[in-house]
């Protein structure tokens, strides 16, 4: 894992901005340019199995593993020496509901927020879009979570890195999790399963 020495100095620099949100997307893009993915059947591969054990998983129960992604990318950051403010939890929409209603951010007042540091959670795409709502109201729902790396409010489109995902999310294909891109556009399938954002720390 000598990549992460890449990431925790790229920040740094009198031309370059060092804040933990901007540390979290050099994180994810450099976990997406290693080219992450299954390789030992479904949630299985040494990387795979490496963030699922740091995010405080258990590699051979095979979980899914997007908030273990997270999670393990949370922590690198705190051991780099970065205030972050996150749960080291295997479930997506856990972090929506542990975290902090200060760090919460309801999808229609995301256009305005700065999007280094935050996180997005959803219900899955293959459930009711009502789970959304019993999720924000604490009720126990399968999910999915990212980085968010951008936000255009212009033309309302979110763009994410996210563990565990065929580029389309999660639960679209079977067996091909990866560290991929993803995007939401506001009123698609995804936009209407989202619980909300989750800010984990500052820009």
């Amino acid at each position: 894992m000598g990549h992460w020495l890449y990431w925790m100095f790229r920040g740094r620099g009198a031309d370059r901005p060092s804040g933990a949100g901007v540390a979290l997307v050099a994180l994810v893009e450099a976990w997406l340019s290693q080219g992450v993915r299954e390789s030992e059947g479904s949630n299985a591969g040494p990387d795979v199995s490496w963030l699922i054990h740091d995010g405080g998983g258990s590699p051979d129960k095979r979980p899914p593993w997007c908030a273990y992604f997270v999670s393990s990318c949370c922590r690198q950051l705190e051991r780099a020496g970065h205030a972050m403010r996150y749960k080291r939890i295997g479930r997506a929409v856990a972090h929506w509901q542990k975290a902090d209603p200060a760090d919460q951010i309801l999808p229609r007042d995301i256009w305005t927020e700065d999007p280094r540091g935050l996180l997005m959670v959803r219900t899955r795409l293959s459930k009711d879009h009502t789970d959304a709502q019993k999720a924000r109201e604490g009720m126990a729902r399968q999910g999915h979570i990212a980085v968010v790396t951008g936000i255009n409010a212009d033309e309302r489109t979110i763009d994410l890195i996210a563990g565990n995902s065929s580029g389309a999310g999660h639960s679209k294909v079977r067996g091909s999790g990866a560290v991929a891109r993803e995007r939401i556009a506001e009123g698609d399938q995804a936009w209407t399963r989202l619980v909300g954002f989750v800010r984990v720390c500052e820009p």
